[in-house]
């Protein structure tokens, strides 16, 4: 019970999500990358209770963690790679695009925003 209540404690105060520490280890072994451009969205089961961001990009590794910030708001995540974005007509023109619970704690309405991303190469 006491792991339990650890765990909620943590998920609490690790603003961003549960991958900060990823995000911050893998950037310590390389050149940072930012990129401005556009967002969207997928529908996903994971995330919300559990702080555990996905996104889907064509530039950084599968299984690295991508920081996307919103720059309306000043808010952000950390969100794990799981593929690349698919290459059909409705993703043209997206840099990114992330599970629906990262754009809800990015405080995001629409499906398509603009955002601001960093990774290692």
């Amino acid at each position: 019970m006491e792991d339990a209540v650890n765990n909620d404690q943590d998920l609490k105060k690790n603003g961003g999500g549960v991958f900060k520490t990823l995000y911050q280890n893998q950037n310590k072994e390389g050149d940072v990358i930012d990129e401005t451009g556009t967002a969207g969205v997928f529908k996903s089961t994971s995330g919300f209770t559990d702080k555990k961001y996905y996104c889907l990009h064509n530039k950084a590794a599968t299984g690295s963690v991508i920081k996307i910030t919103n720059p309306a708001n000043g808010k952000f995540v950390y969100a794990k790679v799981l593929d690349l974005v698919p290459d059909i007509k409705q993703n043209n023109g997206m840099l990114i695009i992330i599970s629906n619970a990262a754009a809800q704690e990015l405080g995001v309405a629409e499906n398509n925003f603009t955002c601001l991303l960093n990774y290692s190469k």
